[in-house]
Order: C-alpha cells, then structure tokens, then sequence
C-alpha cells in the first residue's frame, strides 16, 4: 500500500471539509424556506424517526446527531417549544429522559425530507 504524505492527507482532509461544507450550505438554502427548518432540526427528526417507538435517550441522540449535550439540549428544547418532539421520562431510570417525536414532528419531518432528498 502506497503512503501518502501530509501535504496529501491535508489537501484530501480540506476538501471533503469544503465538500460538505458546501453541501450543508444547499440544504440549508432549500430546506429553511421550504420545511420551514435547520438541517440540525432534520437531522435530529431523522434519527427519531428511524428510532424503535421514535424514542431516543437525551444522550445518544446528541451522540448520534454529532452535538454535545448542551447543544442538543438547546437545540431539543427548541423543538420542544415547536412541538415537533416531546420529552419523556425514562421508567426504568428516573434521571433518564427520552426524546420522541410527535405527530407535528413526524409530518414536518416527512415534508423536510421530501426537500432534503430533492435538494
């Protein structure tokens, strides 16, 4: 196997930085005044959308969404205002809180990635 030198790996780390940079930068031009939303918000409805009852812990969604848990706290609390998720206790863990989305957040999830996809 070849190796690569630095200035490689640097030149090939800048441009799939720029890449999704730019591609960040086309869904979020669409999907605001399309779905009336962020990427972070879809982003976020994605992963409870796929998730088993919609239900995620407060945790992996952050881990899995690529924030830190303040930032998904913030970012979750908005959507909470926006009544796309809700916020439920965990049974089997007092200090654990899930995150699930609504009936809102399911349709606006729908209509968002309808725009993510063609965009």
């Amino acid at each position: 196997m070849a190796r690569t030198s630095a200035d490689d790996t640097t030149r090939l780390w800048e441009g799939v930085t720029r890449a999704h940079n730019l591609m960040t930068a086309a869904l979020e031009k669409d999907l605001v005044p399309q779905a009336g939303m962020p990427l972070a918000w879809h982003a976020v409805l994605h992963h409870l959308a796929e998730a088993p009852g919609g239900l995620l812990r407060f945790q992996e969604l952050a881990k899995v969404s690529g924030i830190t848990e303040s930032g998904a706290s913030r970012r979750l609390d908005q959507m909470i205002k926006a009544g796309l998720i809700d916020r439920q206790s965990c049974p089997s863990d007092r200090r654990g809180v899930y995150a699930h989305i609504t009936d809102q957040g399911k349709t606006a999830y729908k209509r968002a990635h309808t725009v993510f996809v063609s965009s």
